[in-house]
């Protein structure tokens, strides 16, 4: 869409906005449709060290459509969204990206229900992980689809058996090696018992097959090691999890989560990592207007170069809120994380580490039932023991949303 069209049709959004408040969407409504406005200036879009930052001003303009609708048992829900996303001073950059998500949950009988789901996202690869060698590179918008079928049967007293089918697919439009584009089939099965406060145990276990795209096997019979750059066309992947959610009192909870996860690769197994995963988070309110989310986690994930095979992150989180009056909270986040590159398969080169760390303060005003503003300051940065990855960065955002 040009832009000077999209300008326009903004321009006669709001104003049905302003002078017809009988459009305004409510809670009860099937059908709803919104409007989001945003901007953010970056003192560092690709995250590059002191010296050689270039500053930019991302505007976007996002558009839904939403659906949702319970009929008996039955529940469905639906969004679509158009997403133009453009940046001012390197416009070569800018692209529409095209969201949604549905959801049928489903119920055979009140003991036997589940989800049937599928959602896409696209966004431009964070330049924290992505870097390209040329600005022609750089717009490298990733999509990432997921399909999902669960069910759950409620057998006897507070059992339930658990079963579910899911495929993720990430595509990304240009080339990026260390994260490349895959397709992802699992097979998961398991049980959770749920206690008559509320509490529950769940047990789950995955078995995936997984195969990446446009990637052509070059064997150690063409090129052998350690030049061999070992980029795999196929994968297996196993986790074991285990989840507890446990209300501690009235105004606190805990939830943990805890997984073994292995990554078998079909010809190179320098490649193949085992990890155990998992998240401990806990949730304060002490009172209605204040309340605390506190998050401790350790993740894994492919990062496939001659240097690792994978990082492990280290992190935690805290984020505090106060809901100053009934439209208007102020909200906090400090995420701090280490991230250890691990299964290089070229001797010699060093091992990578670093420590990434995001703080960020935001306002939020509703001023009305069927809009709300929010105004947020943020800084980003990160410390290797490399040269070249260091980075600071600074964030000022002004978003706008509006409710038909």
């Amino acid at each position: 869409m040009p832009k000077k069209k999209l300008d326009r049709l903004l321009f006669a959004l709001l104003l049905a906005v302003i002078f017809n408040p009988q459009a305004h969407a409510d809670a009860q409504d099937s059908v709803t449709f919104s409007v989001g406005l945003g901007a953010v200036r970056d003192s560092n879009l690709f995250r590059q060290t002191n010296g050689n930052e270039q500053s930019d001003t991302l505007s976007t303009a996002a558009f839904t459509l939403g659906f949702n609708k319970a009929w008996g048992l039955q529940r469905i829900r639906a969004n679509a969204t158009l997403i133009d996303y453009s940046y001012q001073e390197n416009d070569y950059l800018s692209y529409q990206a095209r969201n949604y998500d549905a959801a049928w949950n489903w119920s055979f009988t009140p003991r036997l229900h589940g989800l049937l789901s599928l959602d896409q996202v696209e966004q431009q690869n964070s330049f924290v992980d992505y870097s390209a060698s040329t600005p022609a590179q750089r717009k490298n918008v990733r999509r990432t689809e997921n399909q999902r079928f669960s069910l759950e049967w409620e057998a006897t007293g507070g059992w339930l058996a658990l079963g579910g089918l899911s495929r993720i697919t990430q595509t990304n439009s240009q080339s990026f090696l260390e994260q490349g584009s895959y397709e992802l089939n699992n097979l998961e099965f398991g049980g959770r018992y749920v206690w008559p406060s509320g509490n529950y145990l769940q047990i789950l276990r995955k078995k995936g097959e997984g195969e990446y795209k446009e990637r052509r096997l070059i064997g150690f019979s063409e090129v052998p090691a350690p030049f061999n750059s070992q980029i795999d066309t196929g994968f297996s992947q196993d986790e074991s999890e285990f989840k507890l959610y446990l209300p501690l009192t009235g105004k606190s909870t805990v939830n943990a989560r805890v997984a073994r996860q292995e990554r078998r690769h079909e010809h190179f197994s320098d490649r193949d990592y085992a990890a155990t995963v998992g998240r401990l988070e806990y949730i304060w309110q002490p009172s209605g207007k204040l309340s605390l989310n506190a998050a401790l986690r350790r993740d894994i994930a492919a990062f496939q170069n001659f240097a690792s095979s994978y990082y492990l992150t280290d992190g935690m989180s805290l984020q505090p809120a106060w809901q100053i009056s009934a439209r208007t909270a102020l909200r906090f986040k400090y995420d701090w994380e280490r991230r250890r590159y691990e299964g290089g398969i070229f001797p010699g080169l060093p091992e990578r580490r670093d420590t990434l760390q995001v703080v960020r303060l935001s306002l939020e005003w509703m001023p009305a039932e069927w809009s709300s503003l929010s105004l947020a300051l943020q800084q980003d940065r990160r410390n290797s023991n490399q040269d070249n990855w260091d980075y600071k960065a600074n964030l000022l955002t002004l978003n706008a949303q509006f409710l038909f």
